[in-house]
């Protein structure tokens, strides 16, 4: 019971700091709006964001552009982050798949992927594909590489244990490169997410095709909407905090059997 309460204290405590630093920014936010009117449009006043997110939450404005932005962030991510983790277990497992692909891979790797758009834009247009397939290849690099890296990187001596037991091939896989690459893996999905979620508001700004959080803030900054630009980074900034929340979750429910 005394340990419960100190958990719990403990956690109140965590949550009480970490408002602390946003409460001040806030705060000296506010402060800068009543400066004079240069800085009240720089630091818009806090009840006229206030007032800003209400009227586009009302009109449904702002959640159709999320849900718009976090579909093309959640297609690609499956997609990509599909392939590359299905392809990066092949080429463990097939050594000629690794010679024949590896060097083109770290070749392209080496190439940003938002370089990529004007290739991308010339063939495919300015189109929702084009949007698709950009945040498909920033989730797919970096899954295939911590799917490879993972599994080659199991201990030795496990690999050692397994050839001991005469463990078959799916065995080998099942229950010891598996458990031993889940980490990295792991680490392949929170980093998969976080690009999926910028290749996304990027993209968005350079294809305008259909809806987006950043439509939304390319619109309000070509009408000097200040207001709304801020609410727009704001609101990505909280999903892409939220997403990279239920990430931990998942991992430490995933990872709940390794040792801490």
């Amino acid at each position: 019971m005394k340990l419960t309460n100190n958990l719990g204290r403990s956690r109140t405590t965590i949550v009480c700091r970490g408002i602390i630093v946003p409460v001040l920014l806030l705060a000296l936010w506010q402060l800068l709006s009543t400066l004079g009117p240069q800085y009240a449009y720089a630091f818009v006043p806090l009840q006229h964001l206030a007032h800003s997110a209400v009227a586009l939450i009302s009109s449904g404005e702002l959640l159709l552009n999320i849900r718009a932005s976090l579909w093309v962030a959640l297609q690609s991510l499956l997609t990509g982050g599909s392939i590359g983790l299905v392809l990066g277990l092949l080429m463990v497992y097939w050594r000629w798949l690794d010679l024949a692909l590896g060097p083109v891979y770290h070749t392209l790797r080496q190439i940003p992927t938002m370089g990529l758009i004007p290739l991308i834009g010339l063939w495919f247009g300015n189109t929702e594909t084009a949007k698709l397939i950009i945040v498909s290849l920033a989730t797919f690099e970096v899954m295939l590489l911590n799917s490879y890296e993972g599994l080659t990187r199991v201990e030795p001596r496990y690999r050692e244990l397994a050839s001991s037991l005469s463990l078959s091939k799916a065995q080998l896989f099942r229950y010891v490169l598996l458990p031993g690459a889940t980490a990295s893996i792991m680490t392949g999905v929170f980093h998969a997410v976080a690009f999926a979620w910028l290749a996304t508001v990027g993209v968005e700004l350079l294809f305008t095709v259909g809806p987006g959080i950043s439509v939304i803030m390319e619109r309000a900054q070509l009408a000097e909407r200040m207001d709304v630009v801020i609410i727009c980074i704001t609101t990505i900034g909280l999903l892409g905090f939220a997403m990279n929340q239920f990430c931990v979750w998942l991992a430490r429910r995933l990872l709940a059997w390794r040792p801490s």
